[in-house]
């Protein structure tokens, strides 16, 4: 990621033509896209500019703006860049399964309901960011490179996690924690081997695709 800053001087010379905020805002995500960035962070006078303080702070005129600082990246390094933060986070959840197994077994059930969520909030982020990652390198005419690996690991993920609830539901605990502790935790380390394995072909440009089992 990079960080482009403007002062006072410099805002007043380079957006002379611009009313207000927004329409300096609107200049710089046309010139960020045009050379094959987005903008992924605008700081105004120092403070970060959140979605919806974008309206509020739209009308600010030219002279009230006295710096200016835009951070910027490439679409393939902020796929890939999800890709990492993915990564380090299945260890977290494959941890938190193991733990979530062992009180199903016990005396204390409250706290395994308890970890129990806690897998399922993480499996729910891993989702998200899977769904957003193919939504995004498709957005960019690149779609996933190993294309069969990733939907197979797609289809054996909500197996598994229909299979954990509805066991779950069904209260049996010593099903859910031997399906939480062996078939999640197998398909948590199917996945990272599919990001890593897609992380490094996009990496050195997508060249022959061998299919993942």
């Amino acid at each position: 990621m990079t960080t482009s800053v403007w002062d006072e001087a410099e805002i007043q010379r380079q957006f002379a033509d611009c009313r207000d905020l927004k329409e300096i805002i609107a200049r710089l995500e046309r010139d960020f896209s045009a050379r094959g960035e987005v903008i992924c962070e605008i700081r105004v006078n120092g403070l970060v500019l959140r979605e919806s303080d974008e309206i509020s702070f739209a009308g600010s005129r030219l002279g009230e703006i006295r710096q200016l600082a835009i951070a910027s990246e490439r679409p393939e390094d902020l796929i890939r860049d999800a890709m990492a933060s993915a990564l380090d986070y299945i260890p977290r959840v494959r941890a938190a399964c193991e733990t979530a197994a062992d009180l199903f077994r016990g005396n204390d059930l409250r706290l395994a309901q308890t970890r129990f969520t806690e897998v399922l909030d993480g499996c729910q982020w891993l989702v998200d960011t899977i769904v957003s990652l193919r939504g995004a390198a498709d957005g960019i005419g690149r779609p996933i490179l190993l294309r069969d690996g990733w939907s197979e690991a797609e289809t054996h993920f909500s197996g598994v996690i229909n299979q954990i609830l509805a066991s779950h539901q069904s209260h049996d605990s010593a099903l859910t924690a031997d399906l939480v502790e062996y078939e999640l935790n197998n398909v948590l380390e199917r996945w990272a081997n599919v990001l890593a394995a897609e992380s490094a072909e996009r990496l050195i440009g997508g060249g022959a695709v061998a299919r993942l089992a």
